[in-house]
């Protein structure tokens, strides 16, 4: 890595853009979130567990002209030694390290006396565990980003309850975020949590509520005030503006993308 003079961010393997690893980013929000940080002229490193889908994803975002272009990651959340790979291998080709989203989550079936607890331990090991290991091993190279933004995906059920495990691990990512933000402040970074409610994705049909997808959201669409669920791009554009310079005075924050669902009784 070059010196540079304070304030500027050191040059990249993709030329002067911004980088920003995106967890999950084979996904459903993931890729919806690559392809609008990829929009907004940075160079989105697409780190996942199934690295193929990630190179898929890569070559769809460099494929359709964004400037900055895209990379893979090899990166399993619940394994340390893995998020410290994959960390060092996104410096080591770009040099720098300017957003970060922990989007990568997983959620089980079960209540509170049904959760194993295989389960929980999995479910907060990587929505939680992996998420704090994700921030503090990028801290230096945030630290050293003109710009610097993290931004936890989290979900309406931390207000709400769901899933034991689910919902613990999403508090908990609240309390993360708020811990990044003194982390990061002196530097001017700054780490803000988009908080969903129902998405059309398949990680719904572990929620329990019915016997089939349409059914979840159909109750979920009937207790939204405004009648109906989000979509993975909806989500995307909450976290395309905290990563966004249009934020860079807003931080520690949580947004819910949810249709008003946050307000809702417990689903």
């Amino acid at each position: 890595m070059t010196d540079t003079a304070p304030g500027s961010a050191p040059a990249s393997a993709s030329g002067s853009a911004p980088v920003a690893i995106v967890t999950g980013g084979a996904g459903a929000f993931g890729s919806a979130i690559s392809r609008r940080l990829a929009a907004a002229g940075q160079h989105v490193v697409i780190a996942d567990l199934d690295l193929a889908a990630a190179e898929r994803v890569a070559g769809e975002i460099s494929g359709s002209g964004a400037a900055a272009g895209a990379s893979a990651v090899r990166v399993d959340l619940a394994d340390e030694a893995s998020i410290a790979a994959a960390i060092a291998e996104v410096l080591e080709r770009h040099g720098r390290i300017d957003t970060l989203v922990n989007n990568a989550g997983y959620s089980p079936v079960g209540g509170l006396d049904t959760t194993s607890l295989a389960d929980f331990d999995r479910t907060i090991a990587i929505n939680l565990r992996g998420a704090y290991l994700m921030c503090a091993g990028a801290t230096e190279a945030l630290r050293r980003s003109p710009a610097a933004r993290v931004v936890m995906v989290g979900s309406r059920t931390w207000l709400a309850g769901g899933n034991p495990a689910y919902t613990a691990s999403k508090a908990g990512v609240v309390g993360l975020c708020r811990t990044v933000v003194h982390a990061l402040g002196a530097t001017g970074g700054t780490c803000n949590v988009v908080a969903p409610g129902p998405v059309d994705t398949p990680l719904v049909d572990t929620m329990g509520m019915g016997d089939a997808r349409a059914e979840n959201f159909r109750r979920y669409a009937e207790a939204a005030p405004l009648g109906r669920v989000a979509t993975p791009d909806e989500v995307a554009a909450a976290v395309a503006f905290f990563a966004g310079p249009d934020a860079g005075f807003i931080t520690g924050e949580v947004l819910h993308v949810a249709g008003g669902l946050q307000l809702a009784p417990r689903l």
